[in-house]
């Protein structure tokens, strides 16, 4: 089945690592990594040039909880010179692509980033039957 992703608001950045970022975080993290990760092909919308440059899609990964729901986590990084704030909101869809309305997920979440630093976005499907997702986001002025 075809994962979709459609970011509103923008990221067009394509490569899985990504470079030329003039600040940097340094991480230190487990070097024998033996988890099995499924990895998401994804579908871009972009509508805010802006935001695609300042944001990069590193990676999107699946995978299902202990009891059969769809969890998504999506890793951003900040491709600027300062802590970048945006919104975002998952959209879910069952086996038909009928939209599965989450009454507890209506509203944005704000997000930040500090310069150079990278986050990941999580999240749970509302229901058993959701197979695929929508990522929405939202750069926010300062």
């Amino acid at each position: 089945m075809k994962k979709m992703l459609i970011l509103a608001a923008g990221i067009a950045a394509s490569a899985v690592v990504c470079t030329a970022c003039s600040n940097s975080v340094n991480t230190i993290s487990n070097a024998g990594v033996t988890a099995q990760i499924t990895r998401v092909n994804d579908k871009r919308v972009n509508t805010d040039s802006r935001l695609a440059r300042q944001l990069c899609l590193t990676e999107i990964r699946e995978s299902r909880t202990n009891d059969g729901y769809l969890r998504i986590q999506i890793f951003l990084k900040n491709m600027t010179n300062s802590t970048y704030k945006f919104v975002y909101r998952f959209n879910w869809y069952d086996d038909h692509g009928v939209e599965v309305i989450d009454p507890d997920n209506e509203n944005w979440t704000r997000k930040l980033i500090v310069a150079g630093d990278d986050v990941t976005l999580t999240a749970i499907a509302p229901r058993k039957n959701c197979h695929d997702f929508k990522l929405r986001l939202k750069a926010l002025d300062d």
